[in-house]
Protein backbone atom coordinates (compact mmCIF):
# COMPACT_ATOMS: atom_id res chain seq x y z
CA UNK A 1 0.00 0.00 0.00
CA UNK A 2 1.46 3.34 -1.02
CA UNK A 3 1.27 6.32 1.27
CA UNK A 4 0.20 9.53 -0.48
CA UNK A 5 2.74 12.31 -0.65
CA UNK A 6 2.52 14.57 2.35
CA UNK A 7 2.86 18.30 1.86
CA UNK A 8 5.30 19.49 4.50
CA UNK A 9 4.16 22.37 6.67
CA UNK A 10 5.91 25.54 5.51
CA UNK A 11 5.30 27.45 8.74
CA UNK A 12 8.54 29.01 9.91
CA UNK A 13 10.13 26.88 12.62
CA UNK A 14 12.29 28.14 15.48
CA UNK A 15 15.94 27.77 14.51
CA UNK A 16 17.30 24.50 15.84
CA UNK A 17 20.27 24.66 18.16
CA UNK A 18 21.85 21.61 16.56
CA UNK A 19 22.55 20.82 12.92
CA UNK A 20 23.64 17.61 11.24
CA UNK A 21 26.62 16.04 12.95
CA UNK A 22 29.03 13.64 11.32
CA UNK A 23 31.02 10.79 12.72
CA UNK A 24 28.07 8.43 13.32
CA UNK A 25 28.12 4.76 12.43
CA UNK A 26 27.17 3.92 8.86
CA UNK A 27 23.51 3.56 7.92
CA UNK A 28 24.11 -0.06 7.02
CA UNK A 29 25.55 -0.85 10.42
CA UNK A 30 22.73 0.92 12.21
CA UNK A 31 20.20 -0.86 10.05
CA UNK A 32 21.60 -4.24 11.01
CA UNK A 33 21.60 -3.26 14.67
CA UNK A 34 17.99 -2.10 14.50
CA UNK A 35 16.95 -5.29 12.73
CA UNK A 36 18.38 -7.31 15.60
CA UNK A 37 16.50 -5.07 18.01
CA UNK A 38 13.24 -5.82 16.21
CA UNK A 39 13.41 -9.39 17.42
CA UNK A 40 14.96 -8.67 20.80
CA UNK A 41 12.60 -5.88 21.86
CA UNK A 42 10.11 -8.23 23.49
CA UNK A 43 10.62 -9.11 27.17
CA UNK A 44 11.15 -12.86 27.21
CA UNK A 45 10.10 -13.48 30.78
CA UNK A 46 7.39 -10.86 31.28
CA UNK A 47 7.19 -8.80 34.48
CA UNK A 48 9.75 -9.54 37.15
CA UNK A 49 9.02 -10.28 40.77
CA UNK A 50 10.00 -6.69 41.60
CA UNK A 51 7.09 -5.35 39.56
CA UNK A 52 4.20 -4.36 41.85
CA UNK A 53 0.65 -5.58 41.37
CA UNK A 54 -1.27 -2.37 40.83
CA UNK A 55 -4.92 -1.58 41.54
CA UNK A 56 -7.27 -0.23 38.87
CA UNK A 57 -8.33 3.39 38.85
CA UNK A 58 -11.37 4.91 37.21
CA UNK A 59 -11.56 8.10 35.20
CA UNK A 60 -14.28 9.69 33.10
CA UNK A 61 -15.50 8.20 29.83
CA UNK A 62 -13.60 8.99 26.64
CA UNK A 63 -15.24 11.81 24.66
CA UNK A 64 -15.95 11.33 20.95
CA UNK A 65 -15.26 14.79 19.47
CA UNK A 66 -12.06 15.45 17.50
CA UNK A 67 -9.55 17.82 19.11
CA UNK A 68 -9.75 21.46 18.13
CA UNK A 69 -7.43 22.30 15.23
CA UNK A 70 -7.39 18.80 13.72
CA UNK A 71 -8.86 18.65 10.20
CA UNK A 72 -10.84 15.41 9.72
CA UNK A 73 -10.94 15.75 5.94
CA UNK A 74 -7.19 16.32 5.70
CA UNK A 75 -6.60 13.31 7.96
CA UNK A 76 -8.88 11.15 5.81
CA UNK A 77 -7.25 12.13 2.50
CA UNK A 78 -3.64 12.25 3.64
CA UNK A 79 -3.64 9.10 5.77
CA UNK A 80 -5.64 6.53 3.83
CA UNK A 81 -9.05 6.97 5.40
CA UNK A 82 -8.06 7.41 9.03
CA UNK A 83 -9.97 9.77 11.29
CA UNK A 84 -8.80 12.05 14.12
CA UNK A 85 -8.41 10.48 17.53
CA UNK A 86 -10.92 11.43 20.18
CA UNK A 87 -9.38 13.48 22.98
CA UNK A 88 -8.55 11.30 25.98
CA UNK A 89 -10.47 11.88 29.20
CA UNK A 90 -8.86 14.19 31.74
CA UNK A 91 -6.12 12.33 33.61
CA UNK A 92 -6.86 11.48 37.25
CA UNK A 93 -5.96 14.05 39.90
CA UNK A 94 -3.64 11.47 41.45
CA UNK A 95 -1.43 9.55 39.03
CA UNK A 96 -2.19 5.79 39.02
CA UNK A 97 1.54 5.07 39.26
CA UNK A 98 3.82 6.98 41.62
CA UNK A 99 7.44 6.81 40.48
CA UNK A 100 10.50 7.59 42.58
CA UNK A 101 14.23 7.47 41.90
CA UNK A 102 14.87 5.88 45.30
CA UNK A 103 13.15 2.70 44.07
CA UNK A 104 12.33 2.86 40.33
CA UNK A 105 9.13 1.08 39.35
CA UNK A 106 9.07 -1.41 36.47
CA UNK A 107 5.81 -1.02 34.56
CA UNK A 108 4.33 -2.11 31.24
CA UNK A 109 0.84 -0.64 31.45
CA UNK A 110 -1.15 1.85 33.51
CA UNK A 111 -4.05 0.64 35.69
CA UNK A 112 -7.20 2.28 34.32
CA UNK A 113 -10.59 1.45 32.81
CA UNK A 114 -10.93 3.99 29.98
CA UNK A 115 -10.10 2.86 26.45
CA UNK A 116 -6.81 4.71 26.36
CA UNK A 117 -3.39 3.45 25.25
CA UNK A 118 0.09 5.00 25.15
CA UNK A 119 2.41 5.09 22.12
CA UNK A 120 6.18 4.90 22.64
CA UNK A 121 8.72 5.13 19.81
CA UNK A 122 12.27 3.88 20.37
CA UNK A 123 15.82 4.38 19.10
CA UNK A 124 15.81 7.19 16.50
CA UNK A 125 17.31 5.43 13.48
CA UNK A 126 14.92 6.72 10.77
CA UNK A 127 14.32 10.45 10.43
CA UNK A 128 11.45 10.87 7.97
CA UNK A 129 10.42 14.56 7.75
CA UNK A 130 6.91 13.46 6.78
CA UNK A 131 6.49 11.95 10.23
CA UNK A 132 6.98 15.38 11.80
CA UNK A 133 4.08 16.61 9.66
CA UNK A 134 2.03 13.57 10.72
CA UNK A 135 2.56 14.47 14.38
CA UNK A 136 1.34 18.01 13.68
CA UNK A 137 -1.68 16.72 11.77
CA UNK A 138 -2.94 14.23 14.38
CA UNK A 139 -1.92 16.17 17.50
CA UNK A 140 -1.80 13.10 19.74
CA UNK A 141 0.79 12.65 22.51
CA UNK A 142 3.78 10.43 21.81
CA UNK A 143 6.72 9.37 23.95
CA UNK A 144 10.08 8.97 22.19
CA UNK A 145 12.84 6.96 23.87
CA UNK A 146 16.11 8.06 22.28
CA UNK A 147 19.50 6.34 22.13
CA UNK A 148 22.46 8.53 21.20
CA UNK A 149 23.81 5.86 18.86
CA UNK A 150 20.91 6.56 16.52
CA UNK A 151 20.28 10.29 16.96
CA UNK A 152 23.78 11.79 17.02
CA UNK A 153 23.89 12.27 13.23
CA UNK A 154 20.85 14.59 13.34
CA UNK A 155 19.90 15.95 16.76
CA UNK A 156 17.88 18.68 14.99
CA UNK A 157 15.29 16.21 13.69
CA UNK A 158 14.20 15.27 17.20
CA UNK A 159 14.28 18.89 18.29
CA UNK A 160 11.71 19.60 15.56
CA UNK A 161 9.59 16.73 16.83
CA UNK A 162 9.86 18.01 20.39
CA UNK A 163 8.90 21.52 19.26
CA UNK A 164 5.53 20.26 17.98
CA UNK A 165 4.41 20.18 21.62
CA UNK A 166 3.04 16.63 21.30
CA UNK A 167 6.21 14.69 22.12
CA UNK A 168 7.96 13.85 25.39
CA UNK A 169 11.58 12.66 25.34
CA UNK A 170 12.79 9.80 27.56
CA UNK A 171 16.04 7.85 28.05
CA UNK A 172 17.08 4.78 25.98
CA UNK A 173 20.87 4.72 26.73
CA UNK A 174 23.91 6.07 24.92
CA UNK A 175 24.96 3.02 22.88
CA UNK A 176 21.79 0.87 22.94
CA UNK A 177 23.36 -2.30 24.44
CA UNK A 178 20.90 -5.18 24.12
CA UNK A 179 22.84 -7.06 26.80
CA UNK A 180 22.51 -4.51 29.62
CA UNK A 181 22.40 -7.20 32.37
CA UNK A 182 25.80 -8.51 31.24
CA UNK A 183 27.45 -5.12 31.72
CA UNK A 184 29.16 -4.14 34.99
CA UNK A 185 27.41 -1.61 37.18
CA UNK A 186 29.74 1.21 36.13
CA UNK A 187 28.97 0.64 32.44
CA UNK A 188 25.22 0.41 33.02
CA UNK A 189 25.34 3.67 34.94
CA UNK A 190 27.32 5.31 32.13
CA UNK A 191 24.80 4.21 29.50
CA UNK A 192 21.91 5.76 31.44
CA UNK A 193 23.50 8.81 33.07
CA UNK A 194 25.46 9.65 29.92
CA UNK A 195 22.26 9.77 27.91
CA UNK A 196 20.64 11.95 30.56
CA UNK A 197 23.42 14.49 30.01
CA UNK A 198 23.13 14.32 26.21
CA UNK A 199 19.35 14.76 26.17
CA UNK A 200 19.55 17.66 28.61
CA UNK A 201 22.28 19.33 26.54
CA UNK A 202 20.50 18.90 23.20
CA UNK A 203 16.87 19.43 24.17
CA UNK A 204 16.84 20.97 27.64
CA UNK A 205 14.89 18.02 29.04
CA UNK A 206 15.44 15.84 32.11
CA UNK A 207 13.89 12.43 31.41
CA UNK A 208 12.49 10.48 34.34
CA UNK A 209 11.53 7.27 32.50
CA UNK A 210 14.06 4.70 31.27
CA UNK A 211 13.37 2.22 28.45
CA UNK A 212 15.95 -0.60 28.55
CA UNK A 213 17.10 -1.73 25.08
CA UNK A 214 15.36 -4.95 24.13
CA UNK A 215 13.47 -4.85 27.43
CA UNK A 216 16.51 -6.48 29.03
CA UNK A 217 17.33 -5.40 32.57
CA UNK A 218 18.34 -6.67 35.97
CA UNK A 219 18.56 -5.34 39.51
CA UNK A 220 21.72 -3.43 38.59
CA UNK A 221 19.91 -1.75 35.70
CA UNK A 222 17.13 -0.61 38.01
CA UNK A 223 19.59 0.65 40.60
CA UNK A 224 21.61 2.47 37.92
CA UNK A 225 18.47 4.14 36.58
CA UNK A 226 17.68 5.39 40.08
CA UNK A 227 21.24 6.61 40.61
CA UNK A 228 20.96 8.57 37.35
CA UNK A 229 17.78 10.23 38.62
CA UNK A 230 15.25 8.20 36.64
CA UNK A 231 12.12 7.09 38.43
CA UNK A 232 10.64 4.31 36.30
CA UNK A 233 11.64 1.48 33.95
CA UNK A 234 9.08 1.27 31.15
CA UNK A 235 8.37 -1.92 29.22
CA UNK A 236 5.38 -2.58 26.93
CA UNK A 237 2.39 -4.79 26.14
CA UNK A 238 2.25 -4.64 22.32
CA UNK A 239 4.78 -4.14 19.52
CA UNK A 240 4.09 -2.68 16.06
CA UNK A 241 5.75 -4.40 13.11
CA UNK A 242 5.07 -2.73 9.69
CA UNK A 243 1.35 -3.54 9.38
CA UNK A 244 0.82 -6.05 12.19
CA UNK A 245 0.40 -5.58 15.91
CA UNK A 246 2.18 -8.21 18.00
CA UNK A 247 0.42 -9.00 21.28
CA UNK A 248 1.81 -10.61 24.43
CA UNK A 249 -1.51 -12.28 25.25
CA UNK A 250 -3.52 -14.90 23.39
CA UNK A 251 -6.53 -12.56 23.27
CA UNK A 252 -4.82 -10.43 20.59
CA UNK A 253 -6.44 -7.18 21.62
CA UNK A 254 -5.61 -3.94 23.33
CA UNK A 255 -6.56 -3.30 26.94
CA UNK A 256 -7.02 0.00 28.77
CA UNK A 257 -3.70 1.50 29.80
CA UNK A 258 -1.52 -0.63 27.52
CA UNK A 259 1.86 0.73 26.43
CA UNK A 260 2.61 0.12 22.75
CA UNK A 261 6.17 -0.10 21.44
CA UNK A 262 7.24 0.91 17.96
CA UNK A 263 10.49 2.25 16.49
CA UNK A 264 11.84 4.98 14.26
CA UNK A 265 12.23 2.76 11.22
CA UNK A 266 12.50 3.35 7.49
CA UNK A 267 12.35 1.37 4.23
CA UNK A 268 15.50 -0.62 5.04
CA UNK A 269 13.86 -2.05 8.16
CA UNK A 270 10.22 -2.05 6.96
CA UNK A 271 10.46 -4.06 3.74
CA UNK A 272 10.48 -0.91 1.65
CA UNK A 273 7.70 0.86 3.53
CA UNK A 274 7.98 4.21 5.30
CA UNK A 275 7.69 5.24 8.93
CA UNK A 276 4.47 7.07 8.04
CA UNK A 277 3.04 3.91 6.46
CA UNK A 278 3.75 1.93 9.65
CA UNK A 279 2.20 4.61 11.84
CA UNK A 280 -0.93 4.68 9.67
CA UNK A 281 -1.35 0.97 10.37
CA UNK A 282 -0.63 1.45 14.07
CA UNK A 283 -3.25 4.19 14.31
CA UNK A 284 -5.71 2.01 12.39
CA UNK A 285 -5.27 -0.87 14.84
CA UNK A 286 -5.91 1.50 17.75
CA UNK A 287 -8.95 3.15 16.17
CA UNK A 288 -10.49 -0.12 14.98
CA UNK A 289 -10.53 -1.34 18.60
CA UNK A 290 -12.18 1.85 19.82
CA UNK A 291 -9.20 3.30 21.71
CA UNK A 292 -7.63 6.73 21.82
CA UNK A 293 -4.13 7.88 22.83
CA UNK A 294 -3.03 9.72 25.98
CA UNK A 295 0.17 11.19 27.36
CA UNK A 296 1.97 8.67 29.57
CA UNK A 297 3.60 11.48 31.57
CA UNK A 298 0.15 12.51 32.87
CA UNK A 299 -0.36 9.04 34.39
CA UNK A 300 3.05 8.04 35.77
Amino acid sequence: MDVPEIVTDTTTQRWSRRRFMGGAASVAALGSFATACTHADQPANGPTSRTPVLPETRTSATPSAAPSGVDPELIRKRYLGLKPFAPPPPPPAVKPLTLRASDPTVFWNVPMTDKVVFITIDDGLDKDPRFIQMVKDFQIPLTIDLANLFISDDYAYFEKLYETGFVSIQNHTVDHPLDMPSLPASQQLYEISGQQEILHKEYGVTPYIFRPPGGNYDETTIASAGEAGLKGVMLWKETMQITDMEYQTAAHRLNPGDIILTHFRGPAQLDGESMVHMMIWLYRHIQDQGFTVADITKYV
